[in-house]
């Protein structure tokens, strides 16, 4: 129930002034088989042992090696198989990653892209997010030591290093997630689609971006459009054009309504554009198309 849900808002974690924590698991064994959600990202590296991994309703195995990535608000808990369970628990607030800090572009869709909850949709295989191979192992375990041993030493700069040892880890986390990701679209994600697609046909005559349909069905907007795309075979814009140059050729056929009004009481706000994309998927233009329309109804 949500009332046995423990939550952490990360004043439990982070030290004053901070958004960044890191910790190993036997350290805190409390909270070892405890469910419980949190104000905040959480990446985890198994170190050593085994346990079971409880996501809602689903429940899985991880072991050394494994990445877990909890995303902000999701009910979890970990439940150790005998001895030796150990890992790593990098938390973290999205602001801590703020792209004005870093001052590199290509972080920006990276992060925009991480911090929303659609890059590890709920529905996906069940595993842990991501297995890595012995030599993957070594060298993602040597970026967690980096930065638990700066976050407890508290050198100079130490803030600054672990930001710059978590935007390496996050990106080599992306590297191998797109390696290891089926591309399998879920039933889950084929509805969100459909959902969009009946929302373009009912609201063709509005402006849509891209941008809007990702808000509604929470994704982020670089996910969305793959998705879209990957399950209509065309991009939004491109399908969106499609139901209005249609729904134009059907005012042509039917209508005596000027080709201008016709434009724009199909979302098109500028004619020029109208007229390119009429003549793409139609091959001609308004005018001709209507009086081909006319003269074969003669």
């Amino acid at each position: 129930m949500e009332s046995e849900i423990k939550v952490f808002s990360g004043e439990e974690f982070f030290r004053p002034g901070e958004s960044v924590y890191i910790q190993r698991s036997e350290q805190f064994p409390k909270f070892i088989g405890v469910m419980h959600k949190h104000h905040f990202i959480e990446i985890v590296y198994v170190l050593s042992g085994e346990a079971e991994h409880i996501v809602g309703e689903n429940r899985y195995g991880v072991k050394k090696g494994d990445v877990i990535i909890i995303n902000y608000d999701t009910p979890h808990m970990f439940r150790s198989r005998g001895d030796g369970f150990s890992a790593y628990d990098f938390m973290f607030k999205p602001g801590f990653f703020d792209t004005a800090d870093i001052g590199g572009a290509s972080f920006e869709s990276l992060s925009t892209s991480f911090l929303f909850y659609s890059l590890f949709p709920e529905e996906r295989p069940l595993g842990s997010d991501l297995q890595l191979s012995p030599s993957q192992s070594v060298e993602f375990a040597a970026l967690f030591d980096k930065i638990y041993t700066e976050y407890n030493q508290k050198d100079k700069g130490y803030i600054d290093l672990i930001r710059a040892y978590g935007v390496e880890l996050i990106i080599k986390l992306f590297r191998q997630l797109d390696k290891s990701e089926n591309r399998h679209i879920s039933d889950k994600q084929r509805r969100l689609v459909l959902r969009a697609v009946e929302y373009l046909k009912e609201n063709f005559d509005s402006p849509i971006s891209i941008g809007d349909l990702a808000a509604r069905t929470f994704l982020s907007k670089d996910y969305f459009g793959h998705l879209f795309k990957d399950t209509t075979g065309v991009s939004v814009s491109t399908f969106l054009q499609k139901i209005r140059i249609e729904e134009s050729c059907r005012l042509l056929t039917t209508t005596d309504r000027t080709v201008n009004d016709i434009a724009n009481a199909c979302g098109f706000g500028d004619m020029k554009f109208f007229y390119s994309c009429f003549k793409k998927l139609t091959g001609t233009t308004p005018a001709r198309y209507r009086g081909a329309a006319k003269g074969g109804n003669k």
